[in-house]
Formats: structure tokens, sequence, C-alpha cells
């Protein structure tokens, strides 16, 4: 018998924190199609169950959809018996539905729970599971800080998790799945597979004084034009920027999302000011200019857009609301 284990699916939107509605849509549906190739992957492995770990839900706030999502991978292949173990929070808010499919097993880990079938025994306590098949030794599987370890046969295992949920978390972790060969009479091997179909990349991108918004896009465009359109790409822009400048990172981002799956813009730039230019100058302009850049509580990025809102407002430029 064979068990394919992951950990840490988070079904839905977890990549940023402030997703619109598109975009976490567009996040939840990635998402949806991975589990879905986690099940085909079950299925080519000849795998009799799928044992999901940590956080199967993304967000705080699980909607109807992504838990209709979840039945409806785990239908896709109904000889493959899916054991998901949940938070009691997790556990509560599925729990109620009245078309949970037959299988598809929920075992909440924060509760003495267990689950019986022809093949294996599975008992919870104090959030170690321990899994038994016929007479074989159980193995054990628990959590050390945000891993799951699996053992009871030769050498400890990590769980892989499912994906990374961001840049950082993306940079020098190993994801994917494992499989797990357990015979009637002794356990196999634990093979750990790589299953990642969206790439995690970070550019750092530097721009000068002269570059205006055409180049600066252009640059961009450049610098993603050999990039993989299934991919989760951070660009930081560094250097320094024209006085008066307004780097717009939201339309760069929704002009990015045509090309790539998912885009962040970060503006790292200092604004190129000649402050000796504006220590004699008894214009209102000037003057706004010195007490923005005399506020020690703003930041760099801050403090470039609120001097270029308002050098360009007082100089009766329209300033975009993006």
């Amino acid at each position: 018998m064979k068990l394919l284990l992951c950990a840490d699916v988070r079904l839905g939107a977890v990549c940023t924190e402030n997703l619109g509605v598109e975009l976490s849509h567009k996040w939840q549906a990635a998402r949806t199609e991975k589990l879905s190739d986690l099940v085909d992957k079950a299925a080519q492995n000849n795998a009799s169950y799928i044992a999901l770990y940590g956080q199967i839900f993304g967000q705080e706030r699980v909607s109807e959809s992504v838990i209709d999502d979840l039945f409806g991978v785990v239908k896709e292949d109904r000889h493959i018996q899916v054991l998901v173990f949940l938070t009691a929070d997790e556990y509560n808010r599925i729990t109620y539905r009245n078309d949970i499919p037959e299988n598809l097993h929920l075992v909440c880990i924060q509760t003495e729970d267990s689950y019986l079938d022809e093949n294996i025994a599975l008992r919870i306590n104090k959030g170690a599971t321990e899994m038994q098949l016929a007479d074989n030794h159980p193995i054990l599987i628990t959590k050390e800080e945000n891993l799951f370890k699996i053992s009871g046969f030769g050498e400890e295992q990590t769980i892989p998790s499912f994906e990374p949920i961001g840049f950082e978390d993306a940079a020098d972790t190993f994801f994917g799945y494992a499989v797990l060969d357990w015979e009637q009479d002794a356990l196999g091997g634990f093979e750990i597979k790589e299953s990642q179909k969206y790439a995690y990349k970070s550019i750092e991108l530097k721009i000068l004084p002269e570059d205006g918004q055409k180049e600066i896009l252009r640059k961009i465009n450049s610098a993603v034009s050999g990039i993989d359109i299934d991919t989760l790409l951070r660009i930081t822009i560094i250097g320094r920027s024209a006085f008066g400048l307004m780097l717009n990172g939201d339309a760069l981002e929704n002009q990015l999302q045509k090309k790539i799956f998912f885009a962040e813009v970060y503006d790292n730039t200092i604004m190129d000011i000649d402050e000796e230019a504006f220590e004699n100058d008894i214009s209102l302009r000037s003057e706004f200019v010195r007490l923005a850049l005399q506020d020690d509580s703003l930041s760099e990025s801050e403090r470039n857009r609120i001097i270029s809102c308002g050098w360009n407002v007082l100089n009766g430029r329209e300033v975009s609301a993006e």
C-alpha cells in the first residue's frame, strides 16, 4: 500500500495581504489546480491514501467556494481515500456540511480522535498522529516548530510542504510531496518528490535619475521578457529616481499581470533631490519639500510619494489616483 503525504496545502489566496477580488480568485483557482494535480500524482503512484497535514486553508475566513473546491478535487478519484488533519477551527468550519465526499475523512488534531478502515488504524493523541497497517509497527507523525516529522522506520523524515506561501519562504526550502511505500509486513521507502508548478523569482531593478516612466517600464519589460508565465514575481526598484517622479507600483503590477501569473512591485528608490536648491527658496513649494525632508517618521518610499504628489499638485500637474 502506498500513502502520499504533504503538509500545509493552504487552499485560497495567501501570497499577499492585499489581494483584490480578481487576483484572489486567480490565486484560489491556481491552488485548486495544484491540489488536483496532487490527486493525479497519487493515482500515478498507485497510492491508496493521501494524507494532508498542517494548514489546509490559507485564509482565516474560509469561503464556501474554497470548501467546494476541496470537495470537488477529492471526488475526482473516489478510489483514493483522503485523510485531512485539521485544527479545531478548520474542523468546525467544514463538518457542518452535509455533502462531504465519502472518500474524504476529516480528523481533528487538537482532540483525541481516530480513524479505522480495512487497511489502517489511526489515532490522534495530543497533536501526534499514530498510524498503523495490520500488525506493523506504527509510524508517528509529530509537529516540530513549523515542520511535520515522520518516524518509526529508519531515519526521521520531514513531510514536505505543498508549496511556498511567499518569496522569502521559497528561497531555500524544499516543496512537493512524499510517497510512503507500506508493505503488509514491513515499511518500505519514503521518497520525496518535488512538485512545484509555479516558480518564485525576485528581481532587483536599478533606475537612474534621468529615467522617466517610459524608460522604467521599458527596463521592467526587458527584465521579465525571459520569465515563464507560471511565475510568482517580485520586482524591487532601486537606485535614484528623478525629482518629482512618482512610480505607480499598482499600475506596474497591473501591466505585469498580463504577462506573469502574479507580480509584486516594490519601490525602494531614493529621490534625487538637491536639498541646497531649496534652502533659501521661500516659496510654498520649497517649504513643502523642506518639511517632508525633515519628517523622520516617514520611510524613504513614503517621503518620495508625498513629495512627488505635493510637488506635482503645487505645480498644477495632474496626479494619478491609483
